[in-house]
């Protein structure tokens, strides 16, 4: 009878540290009254700006000095379309540079395909201080085949970053339909192909001008 007591005691020492613990972990578990974690009230509010088509709110919040709000309201601004343009082309100039990277990826998005015109993403790629913006902003105007600025991708060949070199390369080959060594850019030698391909760029750019055009056309036909 007494080994069936202390095993009692222990039993019932045992179950209040679990309920002691069950007790204290509760708390970050799961918010009290058991509903779901409240969300971020900042995230909250740009996505409901996004879900409302609310671009002149989403512009606002862009401009907030937490970068992390910023970013996402510059995100939202992507998905928007063209009209967003403008706006994130001011946020490309932005002092932060996780917020100039985020708004020259948004301009893609919003901007879509055939843009010949890319000014602020082009002068992103050209002079940047952030490696990671000029690396982003090459494969901006290679994805959107922003064609008439082929000689900012051919001077970013010589970017003093690797990187950057090789993404231009390959933006430069999704404008132009390949054709190119792939090393080009890339390679410590290739300063004399670059120099030969700026040399042909002139003749290039009105063929390709040409070329999208076309496809312009096609594309806006029934």
């Amino acid at each position: 009878m007494a080994w069936r007591g202390v095993r009692l005691a222990v039993l019932l020492i045992i179950a209040g540290v679990l309920a002691t613990l069950v007790v204290w972990s509760a708390p970050w578990r799961e918010p009290l009254g058991g509903g779901p974690a409240p969300r971020n009230p900042d995230v909250a509010r740009v996505e409901q700006y996004r879900r409302e088509g609310n671009l002149e709110a989403l512009a606002g919040e862009s401009e907030n000095p937490r970068a992390e709000v910023a970013m996402r309201a510059v995100q939202a601004m992507g998905s928007l379309g063209p009209a967003a343009v403008p706006h994130l082309e001011r946020r490309i100039a932005d002092a932060r540079p996780e917020v100039r990277e985020a708004a020259v990826v948004a301009w893609g998005r919003a901007a879509g395909e055939l843009v010949p015109e890319a000014v602020a993403v082009a002068a992103a790629a050209r002079t940047d201080p952030s490696v990671v913006v000029r690396a982003t902003a090459v494969s901006v105007l290679g994805h959107c085949k922003a064609w008439r600025h082929g000689d900012v991708l051919i001077d970013a060949m010589e970017d003093p970053d690797p990187a950057v070199r090789a993404r231009a390369a390959a933006a430069f080959r999704e404008i132009t339909g390949g054709g190119f060594d792939e090393s080009l850019g890339a390679a410590p030698d290739s300063s004399q192909a670059v120099r030969e391909l700026r040399a042909l760029w002139p003749g290039m750019r009105e063929n390709l001008e040409a070329y999208y055009n076309r496809c312009k056309d096609a594309k806006g036909s029934p």
